[in-house]
């Protein structure tokens, strides 16, 4: 539980000028699972992640990171590896997007580590059509009502709590009064499940943004994003020439594979089609 969050969480983004910021209301971790590639759906990539939403703003990122925004140290904040594959694909730099919402606004922000560096893109934010169902079912104590909705080229069911009004929800998926729960796809190959909700028992002025990445266009920020995820070691090599990644975590007894070449695997079904 969180007891009080009194540091500044910094969005890093390049936007504009304006100090914008909100204060916290809620945190929300999720365990996301995406089958990255269709040819391996019994083998998709699980991450875990956290909302962190205000009134007006909220940021969707890898839990990890988000705890690290929140000034959390040490091994709250450290990702545990227990398998190779885990381990390359944290190496290569291969996470969530980082999305930003700020309603006042009406912009999202994307934003993520290409090897080394962060970039950004911003967009307009997309007002969802959504269909809200009579079905109903308890989600962690919470009662929770079905919509449905087509984005970003996937057909959506999703399970928002209205008792919890704050229209955010994982990913870019929001505009709904009460903040979203669970989520799949009709194929099941996205899905968003909560695993905890914490009400932060004092509010600061935490969501904020600031200018610390290189802004692209959406079309430049989305061809390197598709480049990185084609070859993400090489990618990296071009601004590490050493080679050297990045430093992860194992659990006590875990022996890494050093001779077996293992690769990220291919990404031919990235959450976002159109």
């Amino acid at each position: 539980m969180f007891k009080k969050v009194l540091c500044t969480l910094i969005i890093l983004s390049s936007i504009s000028t304006a100090i914008c910021q909100d204060k916290i209301k809620i945190l929300i971790e999720y365990k996301m699972v995406h089958v990255v590639d269709t040819t391996q759906p019994a083998n998709p990539r699980i991450t875990r992640c956290m909302l962190i939403a205000g009134s007006n703003m909220s940021v969707y990122d890898d839990y990890y990171r988000a705890m690290r925004y929140l000034g959390y140290k040490g091994d709250v904040a450290m990702r545990v590896y227990d398998n190779q594959l885990d381990i390359v694909e944290a190496a290569a730099g291969i996470s969530c997007d980082q999305i930003f919402t700020n309603l006042e606004k009406k912009e999202l922000i994307t934003g993520n580590y290409f090897g080394k560096a962060l970039y950004t893109k911003v967009e307009p934010l997309t007002k969802i059509e959504w269909i809200i169902q009579p079905q109903k079912k308890k989600i962690l104590e919470q009662d929770c009502q079905r919509a449905t909705t087509f984005f970003g080229g996937r057909n959506y069911t999703v399970w928002f709590a209205p008792a919890i009004p704050i229209n955010a929800g994982p990913w870019k998926l929001g505009g709904l009064p009460g903040i979203i729960l669970a989520v799949n796809d009709e194929k099941n190959e996205i899905t968003f499940t909560c695993t905890k909700i914490t009400i932060p028992e004092e509010e600061a002025p935490l969501i904020t943004a600031s200018k610390k990445a290189t802004l692209l266009s959406t079309a430049e920020f989305n061809k390197t994003k598709q480049k990185f995820a084609n070859d993400p070691q090489a990618f990296y090599d071009a601004s590490d020439p050493m080679g050297s990644i990045m430093a992860v975590a194992t659990p006590l007894g875990f022996q890494p594979d050093t001779k077996t070449k293992v690769k990220p695997r291919p990404m031919n079904n990235p959450i976002e089609k159109e």
